[in-house]
């Protein structure tokens, strides 16, 4: 899922490929559990699973509110533990909205886009042409653009950088966990132009993985449905957008869930189009199921993520 801000700060939808954003996650019975534990170096292949250190893992089922826009706005609910920010806005200030939540007791997850570049942020500049998959501005987003991760020189020491100090950010900001987005580029053939392999982007994602780890972060993956049972070992939680429209969220049943972390599912609806449900079927029908197999679902009307015309399944 993606987060795009033109200059009213409109919020993107999911795409046809699935890529968006927005989640919250609360733990029943517990506010935050956190066990450091220094696994040391390894000499492992970075694909294999990683040593089973424990970072704050939601459960299933865990109350999740999502907002990225309007944070001056944002209304905190004692009966919602996680909620989901984006993660430069929500750093901004002396008392931040991140602040603000923690002082409520409450997790909070940060957004940011790690797979493509976003012409508005404060960091732009340092993700260069370079560093950009040639014609690869996504389609419908003006503003953003696929970055190429499969050119190892410039994944180094572009564009990881960059992704450190947002992870560095996130940490002195006081988030809880991170969510990573755009990490299914090797699927949007459309835009990536296949200069980005299923291996390139395991790898990738691999890394932000340890890299949120090593700043005691947890970490979510967003979508990439074809590298779940590798990466469930890496990954703390699990944020799908539209699953359920998509008959997809079985895929969680075997591996996250399985494993005892949480799935949060955001359900669009604009107009009826494919990939989407309405409100009736939303409540009627992905509920019951979610509640059964321990997802947590959203469901929002329209696709900026402002904190309105949202109904849950709690």
């Amino acid at each position: 899922m993606l987060y795009h801000l033109f200059t009213d700060h409109t919020m993107h939808c999911r795409r046809h490929f699935r890529t968006v954003a927005m989640w919250l996650l609360t733990l029943p019975g517990l506010s935050g559990c956190y066990l450091n534990i220094n696994i040391g170096d390894s000499d492992d292949d970075d694909t294999q699973q990683p040593s089973q250190a424990a970072y704050w893992t939601p459960a299933p089922g865990t109350s999740w509110h999502i907002q990225l826009q309007n944070l001056d706005q944002i209304s905190i609910d004692a009966d919602v533990q996680i909620y989901e920010v984006d993660l430069f806005d929500g750093a901004q200030g002396s008392n931040s909205v991140i602040n603000q939540l923690k002082q409520q007791n409450k997790q909070v997850v940060c957004y940011f886009s790690a797979g493509t570049k976003e012409d508005w942020r404060d960091d732009a500049a340092q993700l260069t042409d370079e560093a950009l998959i040639p014609d690869g501005e996504l389609q419908d987003w003006p503003g953003e653009t696929w970055l190429n991760i499969s050119d190892q020189t410039i994944l180094e020491q572009v564009i990881q950088p960059v992704m450190e100090a947002r992870l560095d950010l996130a940490s002195d900001a006081g988030c809880d966990g991170v969510d990573p987005d755009n990490v299914d580029a090797y699927t949007n053939t459309d835009e990536t132009h296949g200069l980005i392999s299923y291996a390139d982007q395991l790898a990738y994602n691999i890394w932000l993985a340890q890299e949120a780890h090593k700043r005691d972060l947890s970490v979510g993956l967003k979508n990439d449905l074809n590298q779940l049972d590798t990466l469930v070992t890496h990954f703390d939680f699990a944020v799908n957008e539209q699953c359920f429209a998509y008959n997809e969220c079985s895929v969680y049943e075997n591996t996250f869930l399985s494993a005892g972390k949480a799935v949060f599912n955001l359900e669009y609806y604009q107009d009826g189009s494919e990939g989407e449900i309405s409100s009736t079927e939303f409540l009627n029908s992905a509920c019951p199921y979610f509640r059964q197999a321990g997802i947590t679902g959203v469901w929002k009307q329209g696709v900026a993520l402002d904190g309105k015309n949202i109904l849950t399944c709690q």
